[in-house]
């Protein structure tokens, strides 16, 4: 007698994935839970890595009971941190759920496996704060040399000294003339400041 004709629930397979913004990689992680005959599958898709909240963990987590199996296709990609990674693994299994990796086939609960995992979340987030460090450098050494890092300016210096002048010689309304060029009077006086024009 199996457990479904017992009325009892059978366990279930729920799959996660984190994706910061590479939609191919939605796709392959997608695919390879399928591939692992996970019953739910949820994504969080376009969350960094550090995000503190993760909306669809939340719910796979929430999905979990007794006797259900936890799958991801790494352990680096699902924890933003190392204590995270220990803290939820402990969670899953005082509830009696399973935890399995794709790419890395271990049993969390023997020692060794659970030592490799820790020494994964750990080397996942050490690589993490080795890669913030360098990008704040390049961003300091670029904003040293007068280069913009970040996303494109919404207006130029010439739009903004057309702006300027409109403000000051015919004078056009602040709010009038942001609305005007789509963007906040906050921005087009954040533009005046940036090319030396009084505000």
């Amino acid at each position: 007698m199996d457990l479904a004709s017992t009325g009892k629930r059978l366990p279930k397979r729920i799959g996660y994935a984190r994706v910061s913004t590479d939609g191919q990689t939605l796709y392959q992680y997608r695919d390879l839970l399928k591939a692992a005959q996970c019953d739910r599958i949820f994504m969080d898709d376009g969350i960094s890595a550090t995000a503190k909240v993760r909306p669809q963990l939340e719910n796979a987590r929430a999905a979990l009971r007794c006797g259900d199996t936890f799958i991801v296709p790494a352990i680096d990609r699902a924890f933003r941190s190392t204590i995270e990674g220990i803290t939820f693994l402990d969670d899953l299994h005082a509830d009696g759920i399973t935890f399995e990796s794709i790419y890395q086939s271990i049993d969390t609960c023997t020692p060794e496996g659970r030592k490799w995992y820790i020494d994964m979340v750990n080397h996942a987030e050490y690589e993490r704060a080795i890669i913030s460090r360098r990008t704040k450098e390049k961003m300091a050494a670029a904003k040293r040399k007068g280069i913009h890092c970040g996303r494109p300016r919404k207006l130029s210096e010439d739009e903004v000294r057309a702006a300027y002048h409109q403000v000051t010689a015919a004078g056009v309304g602040l709010s009038a003339l942001a609305a005007q060029l789509r963007v906040s009077p906050r921005t087009l006086t954040r533009g005046f400041e940036r090319f030396g024009f009084a505000a």
